[in-house]
């Protein structure tokens, strides 16, 4: 049995909401819904954690991922033809371009064949995985609010100690 609901958002977020149906194609209802479920999962995943003692301790295992990143910038500081420099180098060169970095303009660098320096065939995967901090990530550097990028404040002070690295203004 369906139940029809009804509920307030803000305007921002449902503008936002409206734009990624139109990315996936989906309609309202089913949208709403699997967030739905995906807050009931999460629900529930909490709860069990905190009603198992075996599970509770693991937990805090979590915690051993967080601002991963930090070790690996500078082993990717020093090599150009990974994935994970390249994105970075993409984030300063859009930076120098127009005063911040968008999704958009990322993508766009790291899909130009015609300068191997920023080429990523696999960007989106890439960077998701760099907006994560997890056991099966590859560290969080970035954030975003579904355009304009920025860097993670953890990794912020290292990521810039790097910079040179990763980026050098042509003159």
């Amino acid at each position: 049995m369906d139940k029809k609901i009804y509920f307030t958002v803000d305007a921002d977020v449902y503008e936002k909401f409206c734009l990624a149906l139109n990315l996936t194609n989906e309609s309202e209802d089913v949208a709403i819904e699997t967030c739905m479920r995906w807050y009931i999962a999460k629900a529930f995943e909490k709860a069990s954690l905190e009603y198992n003692p075996k599970t509770r301790n693991r937990s805090n295992d979590s915690k051993d991922y967080y601002g991963k990143a930090i070790q690996r910038i500078p082993v990717w500081a020093l090599k150009p033809t990974q994935y994970n420099h390249k994105i970075i180098s993409a984030y300063f060169e859009a930076v120098d371009i127009a005063g911040e970095a968008t999704l958009t303009m990322m993508e766009r660098l790291c899909s130009d064949k015609e300068h191997p320096e920023l080429y990523v065939p696999t960007f989106k995967n890439n960077y998701s995985q760099m907006k994560i901090d997890g056991p099966k990530s590859h560290g969080k550097v970035f954030e975003d609010d579904g355009e304009i990028v920025w860097i993670w404040s953890e990794v912020e002070t290292v990521l810039l100690q790097y910079k040179n690295s990763f980026f050098r203004r042509e003159e």
